[in-house]
């Protein structure tokens, strides 16, 4: 009898027990499905009910139960050393679902639960998942825990060196990141980025992605909020649909929401919009409806106030099965940037670029813009600023504060990008921050961030629109005059300061008693300087503040030659022969002493030419004077004043070889040289 009882007994405690495993199976089963859908926060939901020990046997299954396959394992022994102080498993599949879980709140950006979950994972000490630092650091970097998150990268380094180079990399990116976010001095003043709290910008589940439609005071940007274009209500939620909006700014504030005219918003996700200066052509991202994987840029042109219907462009640019997004176009519209993770690339997401026709359709393939720009990791959402010829974009594979950072970089006159920098705080948080931009003062602008909690959004943080607004940058210039043979100090010297662009009126400076000078820039200057001081040569350089995007102290040294007293060769004057017909080699090194003439505007010259002995003196004489006098015409012809020019020809009464043999003695004879024999007062030159 007893026996029998035993035997019920063991039966309803296999069945119990096989009950339960099949419910941990089935759960499982679920979380995975949700996860792979991108449904994180359902997936979460399951994972827990594999880990928690208090949930109850669930006889009524929703679905068919199905055998639970485990996924493969990377190690056979995922056994984890027993702790009884932490609350650690030596289950393999509870240790899949706990790292599922923090995966899961990471990827919905619930960077609070993925730290602590993660921090579970590790306390595992998981074999199947050797790594699990690295993510455990980046939530403490989101949740701008620096010390910390440094010390998991430095593990994971430590871990990775010559096994994971990849890894090893990454880690090492961060700790960089971590320091960057931790120093004082990338805490820019002057700035204030804060949300904007209208609910004309910031209403929904998501806005995001402002930029200027035509002028500073009409904006477009994308939402996600009800009314959204949508085909059927019982099948799509206009709430999460992305349609494009434009608002304009008045006395009153920012007002007139509308959605982008024409054939802009449909059902189907827009964003990232574009309008060209002459606001003729609207460039815009929208998303595939068979791939979520896959978005592509369209163009909508205008004629005659009306936007015809919108084109996908070519795939040139957009290559089916991949992510092509985030227009914005050079100053003229022969350059669309953009960006995506089309095959070619560095990594995820890449910067390219591509040529335009006067159609603003692509002349030829896409160009990626290369390592300077781009990394392993993502760069998106390029903005480039007419005024100051700068590319502002967003990467996470660049040192930063923990998610995307906004980073900037300066194209020059030789044609050629500056290393990209962070912008630094307040632009950039330890979260995701994108779609910078500037108006043509810079001294306000947009960007989208989710660095702030927001209750209406599913992980805690949300795209919302943020403003920008910065004081009025300081420039200001200083320097000290020298003399280039003695390195000594040379006070009461004058310097003229001229707008190369001749909106303002020349201005003048003098140096004190120790060589100085200091006077304060305005934005947009394009400045020619020049020094000068009795009894020397003067000086001159370039200084501008056009292109700038930030405050800056400018230094601008002078150094000036004391005038000698005797004549100074003019080297590589050359005529025909027993001509005084310039050749064209002299006329080149003639319009270099057109600029030293026009530098030293208070001498004046002896322009002097000399023949070798060679031939009758009265010869010899004439020609060197009609030499001299070709210089002087040639000079006068380039805006040099007559009476400061002297043409003195000196035959060969002034050998500086007697006697010469060799042709070459014989050229050193004929020479042709200046001498100055008048100094005006720099004072009265102004």
């Amino acid at each position: 009898m007893r026996s029998t009882k035993n035997i019920f007994a063991l039966l309803f405690l296999f069945v119990t027990v096989s009950t339960f495993a099949q419910s941990k199976r089935e759960w499982l089963e679920y979380a995975d499905a949700a996860f792979k859908n991108g449904d994180y926060k359902t997936a979460v939901t399951f994972y827990l009910k594999v880990v928690d020990k208090g949930t109850a046997v669930d006889y009524t299954r929703p679905y068919e139960a199905r055998p639970y396959t485990p996924p493969p394992k990377k190690n056979k022994d995922s056994t984890a050393v027993a702790d009884t102080n932490k609350q650690i498993t030596t289950d393999p599949t509870e240790q899949y679902a706990i790292h599922q879980i923090a995966d899961s709140y990471r990827l919905n950006h619930d960077y609070a639960n993925a730290e602590i979950w993660f921090k579970k994972s590790v306390d595992n000490k998981p074999a199947d998942y050797p790594y699990e630092k690295f993510w455990l650091g980046d939530a403490l970097m989101k949740n701008q825990r620096y010390p910390g998150a440094a010390m998991n990268f430095e593990s994971v380094m430590t871990d990775a060196e010559g096994k994971d180079s990849v890894m090893f990399k990454q880690a090492k990116l961060k700790i960089a990141g971590c320091y960057l976010a931790t120093d004082t001095a990338n805490n820019k003043s002057g700035v204030i980025v804060k949300k904007i709290l209208d609910s004309l910008f910031n209403s929904g589940t998501a806005s995001f992605a402002v930029n200027y439609y035509g002028d500073a005071n009409t904006v477009q940007f994308t939402t996600a909020r009800d009314g959204n274009t949508v085909l059927d209500p019982k099948k799509q939620d206009p709430r999460y649909v992305c349609d494009i909006y434009t608002l304009k700014k008045t006395n009153s504030g920012w007002n007139s929401l509308s959605k982008v005219s024409g054939p802009a918003n449909t059902e189907m996700h827009e964003g990232a919009g574009f309008l060209t200066l002459d606001r003729s052509n609207y460039f815009f991202t929208r998303w595939s409806t068979t791939n979520k994987n896959e978005c592509g840029i369209f163009l909508s042109k205008n004629l005659n106030d009306k936007w015809l219907g919108a084109e996908k462009l070519n795939d040139n640019i957009n290559l089916a099965g991949y992510k092509t997004m985030h227009p914005s176009l050079s100053p003229d519209g022969s350059i669309l940037y953009f960006s995506s993770n089309r095959p070619g690339g560095f990594g995820k997401m890449d910067l390219w670029y591509v040529n335009l026709d006067d159609d603003s359709r692509p002349t030829g393939g896409p160009i990626n813009m290369g390592p300077l720009f781009n990394t392993s990791e993502d760069e998106v959402t390029p903005f480039f600023h007419y005024y100051t010829s700068t590319l502002y974009f967003s990467s996470n594979g660049h040192p930063g504060f923990g998610g995307l950072d906004i980073f900037k970089s300066s194209y020059n006159s030789d044609s050629l990008w500056s290393s990209p920098k962070n912008l630094g705080s307040p632009f950039n948080s330890s979260k995701e921050d994108s779609y910078f931009v500037l108006e043509r003062s810079q001294r306000s602008g947009f960007l989208t961030s989710d660095r702030e909690e927001c209750k209406d959004c599913t992980g805690g943080a949300c795209l919302k629109i943020y403003t920008i607004e910065k004081d009025p940058l300081v420039f200001d210039l200083k320097g000290t005059v020298y003399n280039s043979e003695t390195n000594e100090i040379i006070p009461n010297a004058m310097i003229t300061l001229k707008d190369i662009r001749g909106d303002k009126e020349p201005f003048f400076l003098f140096t004190d008693a120790e060589g100085n000078y200091f006077t304060a820039l305005d934005e947009g200057m394009e400045l020619y300087l020049k020094a000068q001081k009795n009894k020397y040569f003067g000086d001159a350089g370039n200084v501008t503040t056009l292109g700038l995007t930030e405050s800056a102290h400018l230094v601008k040294d002078f150094f000036l030659s004391p005038i000698p007293s005797g004549d100074i060769v003019i080297p590589g004057i050359e005529y025909d022969l027993d001509k005084a017909t310039l050749r064209p080699a002299s006329k080149k090194i003639l319009d270099d002493l057109t600029d030293f003439l026009n530098l030293n505007n208070n001498l004046t010259v002896e322009i002097n030419s000399h023949t070798d002995e060679r031939g009758s003196d009265k010869y010899n004489m004439k020609l060197s004077q009609e030499r001299a006098k070709s210089c002087v015409d040639y000079l006068i012809s380039k805006g040099i004043a007559p009476e400061r020019l002297l043409p003195q020809g000196y035959g060969e009464t002034k050998l500086l070889i007697a006697k010469a043999v060799t042709e070459e003695e014989h050229q050193k004879n004929r020479r042709t040289a200046f001498r100055p024999i008048k100094e005006g007062d720099i004072r009265t030159t102004k």
